[in-house]
């Protein structure tokens, strides 16, 4: 009930009383009269600010104080703004001269409780009272229109001189800082070794020769698998961040490179503090260089790395090439800096407010540096922010890509496990994932391991070695994930082969705890696809399939897929909203996030960074194609894919020539074989290419193709 409703309310039945109906509107009455005063008040103010001239007020610091017989200010100065003093009460007007920041606090209550932004020419109306300071009304010398797009959209970011969004930085390394070496010592360093292969060509200065054009480097004494080389730094003590390992240009690398080792540093070549602790770096091939962080540094005289075991079964240790590197800027290997200011911040339209023309829109802006540290080795991250409690956006990272969906969902669509193409070497990754199992098939000219079941493709798959049940499958993450979903995909020739009964378990650090019963699964066809949703989710490291009985059990347990999805923000697009499943009250809460980029980290580095596209528009990076291949593009435009054009251009990287690339073409279909692209959601491109890459007419009217040695360039935009 409103309160003039309550003022003139009588009850059913009754007569009004004369007293009562007049004590109501001298009380409705008075309350005008104060909104009248308020208003006049308002007025006069300003009127006087239409005549008056301001009084310039110049600040430096974080507190503007307001001085002077005058309600009428011109602010100067371009610091940050937490306190506004020199009144105790009545209104002000300040018109800002400088683009400066407003931050929101108890004291001083800006609009909506949003930190604020100020360009050359705002102007905003504050309430002093109480010893709080209330902005009543503020007026933007450029107005922002929002109503054109939904929440939670990305309007404005800083930019590179192409137009792309580029805030998200990573460290910048210097030249490798080894000189170039012809023997164990020179001007600069002095090298040595635990031990040597031979006194010619695998001496430890030979690590150093800034090439591995031959199959020489540094190599333990045969029959010794461990052993340090150090270097000794003479006049000065580098700090260095990062490093890089290059294989033997040889056959044979794969069985003596390192695989688990240690760098450490020195200034009395006595104390000696571990820097970084490397494991499981498998499956070298012939001369391949890997980077590595190092987790502590500091600046030393003395550098040696140590390898206490070999990736196979070589009877030394070694390689060909040690390179060391110190940083340009000041980001740790680990840390990705979000660079944003007040002239180059990240604009959102978060959906609060109201804008000149009635729509619910407010602009929030981020406009502090901000440096994200918690990244996950060997990982895609997804960078956003997060509002909390305070209405203040703060950043996060994940692992689970959000999902964009026309309903409530708490898993993510894209499958964790990343395409495995061995034991523990993916497509995305060198190392950091392991698969495993009870036993695989290898019949005669042919081989079914266990990483079959997590490489993407459902025409293979794993087979266990005997008949029955009581096997299982595995696979190792390098960090602990929360699994709400398990996808099984049968086998495409023997369904019998699938798992009946068994469970879904996940190691925890302590031990393995039954995230999911799998019980009377029967009736699988061939390439079938059923999820399992987890009863129970909690970090784990490891998950397993255990199957005790199959659907046929005169056959071999076998599964073409293994996948699974973690817990994941939520988009849900009728509404405009993003979600998140609370595990504790197994509730969804509403959020306000937003999700501004990717990261990519191998060997304690990030190895790749993402912004994503603004303004309605996103462009890919320039990507090398292959034939038979899946590639996914993330956007963050969220908008309903109707209304999104697709366009593309296909480079010959060998004349430079570039054509036009349709995704729906049809036109001389029996000439044209375009890459087939298709929507996932309002957020991800796919494009999967077939076994010729492009065919086309040349001027000439002479039928040409593309098999290799060819890139994509992809833009979505939206169209109105």
């Amino acid at each position: 009930m409103s309160i003039i409703e309550e003022l003139v309310e009588f009850k059913p039945k009754t007569k009004a009383v004369s007293n009562d109906i007049n004590s109501n509107f001298e009380t409705l009455r008075l309350s005008n009269n104060e909104h009248e005063n308020k208003i006049n008040t308002l007025n006069t103010l300003f009127e006087e600010y239409k005549q008056n001239p301001a009084k310039i007020i110049d600040s430096s610091t974080n507190v503007l104080e307001l001085v002077g017989n005058t309600n009428n200010f011109k602010a100067v100065g371009t610091s940050t703004i937490d306190t506004i003093t020199g009144k105790t009460s009545g209104f002000v007007f300040i018109e800002f001269l400088d683009t400066r920041k407003l931050i929101s606090s108890n004291i001083l209550r800006l609009q909506n409780n949003v930190d604020r932004i100020t360009k050359n020419g705002d102007i905003g109306i504050y309430l002093f009272e109480n010893e709080i300071i209330k902005e009543v009304s503020y007026f933007t010398a450029k107005e922002e229109y929002t109503n054109s797009y939904p929440t939670q959209t990305i309007l404005n970011a800083p930019k590179n001189k192409y137009g792309k969004a580029d805030f998200i930085e990573k460290i910048k390394l210097t030249d490798d800082i080894m000189p170039i070496m012809d023997s164990f010592e020179n001007e600069t360093c002095v090298i040595s070794s635990s031990s040597q292969y031979d006194a010619i060509n695998y001496m430890p200065w030979k690590a150093f020769r800034h090439h591995t054009n031959d199959a020489y480097g540094w190599l333990t004494i045969n029959g010794v698998t461990t052993g340090w080389l150090k270097i000794e730094f003479k006049n000065i003590t580098p700090k260095v961040k990062a490093f890089s390992i290059t294989s033997r240009n040889s056959a044979d690398a794969n069985t003596h490179s390192p695989c688990d080792f240690v760098i450490e540093g020195s200034n009395n070549d006595t104390d000696w503090t571990l820097l970084g602790d490397y494991k499981d770096n498998l499956n070298w091939v012939q001369n391949e260089k890997r980077y590595f962080a190092l987790t502590y540094f500091e600046s030393f005289k003395y550098y040696r790395i140590t390898i206490n075991k070999n990736c196979g079964n070589g009877t030394f240790s070694g390689f060909g090439a040690l390179e060391l590197y110190e940083s340009i800027n000041d980001i740790m290997p680990m840390v990705a800096k979000l660079n944003f200011s007040i002239d180059k911040p990240l604009l959102i339209n978060t959906g609060v407010g109201t804008s000149s023309i009635g729509k619910l829109n407010q602009l929030s802006q981020i406009n502090e540096t901000i440096s994200i540290e918690n990244l996950l080795n060997n990982s895609i991250m997804y960078v956003g922010f997060k509002k909390n409690s305070e209405n203040k956006f703060e950043p996060f990272v994940t692992s689970a890509r959000p999902t964009y969906s026309n309903s409530l969902q708490k898993y993510s669509n894209k499958n964790s496990i990343p395409t495995m193409i061995s034991l523990t070497t993916s497509k995305e990754f060198k190392f950091g994932y392991t698969a495993s199992c009870s036993s695989f098939y290898t019949p005669t000219g042919a081989s079914y391991p266990c990483y079959l079941a997590f490489n993407g493709v459902r025409n293979n798959k794993w087979v266990a070695n005997v008949v029955g049940g009581n096997q299982w499958l595995q696979i190792d993450f390098p960090n602990y994930r929360k699994i709400a979903r398990f996808t099984i995909v049968a086998s495409h020739d023997d369904p019998g082969g699938s798992v009946k009964k068994g469970y879904i378990k996940g190691f925890n650090g302590e031990e393995w705890i039954v995230l999911k019963e799998i019980s009377e699964e029967t009736d699988w066809i061939a390439n079938e696809v059923r999820h399992f949703d987890a009863d129970v989710i909690e970090e784990c490291i490891q998950f397993k399939l255990e199957i005790t009985e199959i659907q046929n059990m005169a056959t071999r347990a076998q599964v073409a897929e293994f996948q699974m999805h973690e817990v994941a923000d939520c988009f849900v697009i009728p509404e405009n909203k993003f979600y998140s499943y609370n595990l504790e009250t197994q509730e969804f809460e509403e959020k306000e996030i937003i999700y501004v980029g990717r990261i990519k980290t191998l060997n304690n580095f990030i190895s790749d960074v993402c912004s994503y596209a603004v303004e309605n528009q996103y462009i890919s990076e320039d990507t090398d194609l292959s034939i038979n291949t899946l590639y996914s593009f993330f956007h963050n435009l969220g908008f309903d894919y109707k209304n999104l054009k697709v366009s593309g251009w296909i480079k010959d990287k060998t004349t430079g020539f570039t054509m036009p690339w349709y995704p729906d073409s049809n036109y001389d279909a029996g000439i044209e074989f375009n890459n087939y692209g298709f929507h996932i959601d309002e957020c991800q491109f796919n494009v999967r290419t077939p076994s010729t890459l492009m065919r086309f007419k040349d001027c000439d009217n002479i039928a040409r193709s593309y098999n290799s040695n060819v890139s994509l360039l992809l833009q979505v935009e939206r169209i109105f």
